[in-house]
Order: C-alpha cells, then structure tokens, then sequence
C-alpha cells in the first residue's frame, strides 16, 4: 500500500489498519496488545508511533506522515527496543490489592469509603441520589453486604488512605498533580489513569487505577459502581493521560 494521506488520531481506514498492523509486527505497541484489527487510529496507536518516531529518529509528533510512513515501510525500520519499566513498590502492590476487594462498591458523590448508605445519607451528598440508591438494592439483592459508597478521586483517595500511603482526600486533579506522566506503553500497576473535561484539556474529571495486563478499576458511575474493565473499553481514546504517583514510589 502507498501512502496517500497524512494519518493521525482519530482518523480511520484500511490505510490505518495496514499502519497498525505493521506496528505491531515490529514490536511498537504496549505487551498488552497482542491483536489490531480495528481501523481507528486511537491512544494506543498514537503512543506507538511516537515510539517508533523516536527509535527512528524522527520528529516525534503521533502523526504519520510521508517520512514517518516511508520510514516505517522502508527496508530501514527496525523492531522495537525493550522498554525498561519501572519497578512496581510493595506500595502500589497494596493499593491493587485492596481495590480489588471492592468491585461492585456505590458511586455516590463526594464519597470516600462512605459506610452510612441509608438513603438520607446518600441523598445529603448526591444530587442524583435516585440512580445511587437504585444501583445499592441491586447490589443487595445480588449479596452484596459491606458496601462502600464512594466517587471517582474518593475511591482513589481511600485506597491510599486504607494503605497508609497518606490521610488525605483530592479530587482528580489533585490526584494528577501528585503524579508525574508516563507513556501508555510504560504503564505499571499502581499508576493512575486519567479522563479529562471535554472542553478543558487540563481539567481532569475522571480517574482509575491500572492493574496492569491492560486492566483497570475505577467507580465508573451512579448505575454500574467499582468495576473492571480493560484499558480499552469501549475505546482507547477513554483514557486520555496516565499518571505515576510519587506517593507509591518511595
């Protein structure tokens, strides 16, 4: 295939497929990815191509272009270097831990390892109290019976409060501001995962953990709670930033 057009994120097609398929081949993609077969040009891929632009010698900007695609399809190109990462502290260990205790916990405004959950009490913290309250008898009803109401950042900040890693609450963006930023394909478990406003790309507005394996966890919302799902869920462009936090370093 020829180079006909400038790819970068967001873009789809067969030319994307057969850009991705060849990335893959030669190693650019986090472990996780074993597969492509999607013609999106989403997060993952644009992580790729950085890396392969920096192997390369490139200008390391996620778009392909003609000297990127030259380059990648060119006798020249070469199969990714190993990516050294970072080793995963007793710290960050204990944090996955616990959070996996907790699959199927509340969303609910404001929490943070919430215990009341009697509808008064999620009533004072939730505007959408109705949903909160609904998704808890479902999880009764199911057996649920030591549930913890929490939101995005609170559920965050009471893993690391139950770990003893700090006696603190942030929200996402103080969350993000305890972090220094990691690439998709250098994630490790314990780093968090981030969502920003739709408007504001500073503005973080969601927050989950990595598992690693390409696993994540985070209270997703009022009518599903803590759950896990893959990096990718629905779309690698869900996730726009990933974090490590200094805190589970030391």
């Amino acid at each position: 295939m020829e180079f006909t057009r400038i790819l970068k994120k967001g873009t789809s097609g067969e030319d994307v497929l057969f850009c991705k398929q060849k990335l893959l081949e030669l190693g650019y993609y986090a472990d996780h990815i074993t597969t492509v077969t999607k013609k999106t040009f989403g997060a993952d891929t644009l992580e790729a191509v950085k890396r392969f632009q920096t192997q390369a010698g490139l200008t390391v900007d996620g778009v392909v272009g003609m000297e990127t695609w030259a380059a990648l399809f060119g006798d020249t190109a070469t199969e990714a270097e190993p990516i050294t990462k970072a080793t995963v502290t007793d710290k960050a260990k204990a944090v996955c831990s616990l959070a996996l205790t907790r699959i199927g916990d509340l969303y609910v405004w404001g929490g943070s390892g919430m215990t009341n959950l009697s509808d008064s009490a999620i009533q004072a913290k939730d505007d959408e109290y109705a949903r909160a309250i609904a998704f808890r008898d479902k999880q009764y009803k199911y057996g649920f019976s030591d549930l913890l109401g929490h939101d995005c950042s609170g559920f965050i900040s009471w893993l690391m409060r139950e770990t003893g890693i700090w006696d603190n609450r942030r929200d996402c963006d103080g969350l993000w501001s305890i972090c220094d930023e990691v690439a998709r394909n250098e994630l490790i478990s314990g780093d968090f995962v981030f969502r920003n406003s739709s408007t504001n790309a500073e503005d973080e507005t969601h927050i989950g953990l990595y598992l690693g394996a390409g696993k994540v966890i985070h209270d997703k919302g009022r009518d599903v709670g803590v759950v896990l799902e893959g990096i990718n869920q629905g779309s690698s462009a869900y996730w726009h930033k990933c974090g490590r936090c200094k805190l589970l370093l030391e």
